[in-house]
């Protein structure tokens, strides 16, 4: 209780976020897909990453936060491709690199003696930065548009100690923003819709 009441009497506090995550892409199929016989499935496999940020912190009063964590997100999403003339799957690697800026309230419990437990959740701008990728441009490759936006929501754990707050913290990520560029190419041209889904385990320090 007294490392808990330290800490609430700042207006705003700051701190270093890591995280593991992984993630993949909910693909949506278009009638080509449907109508061809050619390709049989195109499915998304999920891909391990990490994250490095901040943590900004604004008190609106004992319970509620408002934060933002902008941090860099590091992951590989796979695209697996079964096409009837090949016995073998496709496997098509999109290495992301995301600028994420998140915007969230966070509702904390009531501490018991040096522990709070949360909920948060807000909305997510990302911006890839591995788009540029030569890799990723490439005419055999499918292409993805660099602006995403979505949901977060999560739970955490704060345990207060005199010099600093250790949180660990689940979160999910669900994009609402198609990325999917369309294109001729055969590996675009059966595809309606591609969104990014991550889930987050992270450790904040803040204080």
């Amino acid at each position: 209780m007294e490392n808990d009441l330290k800490f609430a009497r700042k207006p705003y506090h700051f701190g270093i976020h890591l995280a593991a995550n992984f993630g993949d892409l909910k693909v949506k199929h278009n009638a080509a897909f449907a109508m061809s016989d050619s390709i049989l499935s195109i499915k998304s496999k999920y891909g391990i990453g990490f994250e490095i940020g901040a943590v900004i912190s604004y008190h609106i009063n004992k319970y509620f936060e408002f934060r933002t964590v902008p941090s860099f997100a590091f992951n590989n999403k796979n695209l697996i491709y079964q096409f009837s003339d090949l016995s073998n799957a496709d496997k098509k690697s999109l290495p992301q690199i995301y600028f994420d800026l998140p915007f969230e309230i966070k509702f904390k419990s009531e501490p018991l003696k040096d522990i709070k437990i949360y909920a948060l959740a807000g909305i997510k701008y990302g911006y890839d930065i591995g788009a540029n990728f030569k890799d990723r441009k490439k005419d055999n490759m499918p292409h993805q548009l660099q602006h995403d936006f979505g949901v977060n929501y999560g739970v955490g754990i704060e345990i207060h100690f005199p010099l600093f707050i250790l949180a660990p913290e689940f979160k999910v990520f669900n994009s609402v923003l198609n990325i999917h560029k369309k294109e001729n190419g055969v590996y675009s041209k059966y595809i309606d819709g591609l969104r990014n889904r991550t889930f987050t385990f992270s450790i904040n320090f803040e204080g």
